[in-house]
């Protein structure tokens, strides 16, 4: 069993399998804690870390941009604005600002790149350097993300976890409960594997299943927030503008899954969902954002996402 920091062990994960263990809910949990029993690991390093992130949630264009002052971070004030930026120069604490900006504006200032920076920065005022009137933006640190950027809000801490004062990894105990330590230890990690196969040729929905079913096990069900963001990331890659998943329409029972779950997590493209009583249909889902369409037919020819799993879940 190798010892590896977390950044490490992100690397190793994303080279060998698909990324570091995120946990969803207690089963996942369980499994992990199984997987450490068996190899008699002690501590390992699962996906969750805890990272500076802006307030506007916009995971699609958001840069990994910093411009800290010579020995910061050590605390959390910036500048206030948002899209287009306004200075607001009403006292608040910051989650205050937040609610501020988000009832009266968007939310507060994210800045992205260099520009945005310097955009802020031209809304405030000149003031005396030795004592400058600082402004709130929206880069918080208050947040914990998993390495595969999933949203999972799941989490098992131990007593008094989390603890640590500085940039904090995850770990499980063996008693599957989980502590916050530091990202450059060497310790144990737990990968896992994705269960999704984007097949890059162009096939009807039937012949689809059909080879999902003879290759793998059959056209993914799309059933919670966490396999829509894989299949998500997977349609980025396909080579038409829709992939196929297994999701069918029938008269009187509505849209539902091929794995046999009728849908009750949805993604739909606004207008989509709702279909003629009589229509038999089936569905994809956008290769760009990854939303649900059902504007196609049986014989249009695309792309398709595979699943390795039995099941549902």
């Amino acid at each position: 069993m190798e010892r590896k920091s977390w950044t490490e062990a992100q690397q190793y994960c994303r080279e060998e399998f698909t990324d570091l263990a995120t946990i969803d809910d207690m089963t996942e949990n369980k499994k992990v804690k199984s997987t450490m029993q068996e190899a008699g690991a002690g501590d390992a390093w699962i996906g969750l870390k805890e990272e500076w992130q802006w307030s506007l949630v916009d995971r699609e264009n958001e840069a990994e941009f910093r411009s800290w002052e010579p020995g910061q971070p050590n605390g959390g004030e910036g500048g206030d604005s948002t899209h287009p930026y306004v200075l607001v120069t009403e006292r608040k604490n910051w989650t205050d600002a937040q609610r501020y900006c988000r009832e009266k504006h968007t939310d507060l200032a994210s800045a992205r790149n260099q520009a945005e920076n310097e955009q802020i920065k031209g809304v405030i005022p000149h003031s005396n350097h030795l004592n400058p009137v600082l402004y709130w933006i929206g880069l918080f640190r208050d947040a914990w993300e998993w390495s595969d950027g999933s949203s999972s809000t799941f989490r098992h801490w131990g007593a008094g976890e989390p603890n640590n004062q500085g940039v904090a990894c995850t770990e499980i105990e063996p008693s599957g409960q989980w502590k916050d330590a530091d990202c450059g230890d060497g310790s144990h990690f737990i990968c896992y594997e994705d269960e999704l196969v984007l097949v890059r040729e162009n096939k009807t929905w039937r012949e689809a299943l059909q080879y999902c079913r003879e290759h793998h096990v059959d056209l993914v069900s799309v059933t919670t927030d966490h396999i829509q963001r894989w299949v998500s990331e997977l349609a980025k890659g396909a080579s038409t503008a829709h992939v196929w998943v297994g999701l069918l329409h029938s008269y009187g029972v509505g849209w539902y899954w091929v794995c046999g779950q009728t849908v009750c997590y949805s993604n739909w493209t606004p207008g989509h969902e709702q279909v003629e009583s009589f229509h038999q249909g089936v569905g994809a889902v956008e290769s760009g954002g990854g939303q649900w369409v059902s504007n196609l037919t049986k014989t249009d020819q695309l792309n398709f996402i595979c699943t390795t799993k039995d099941g549902c879940d």
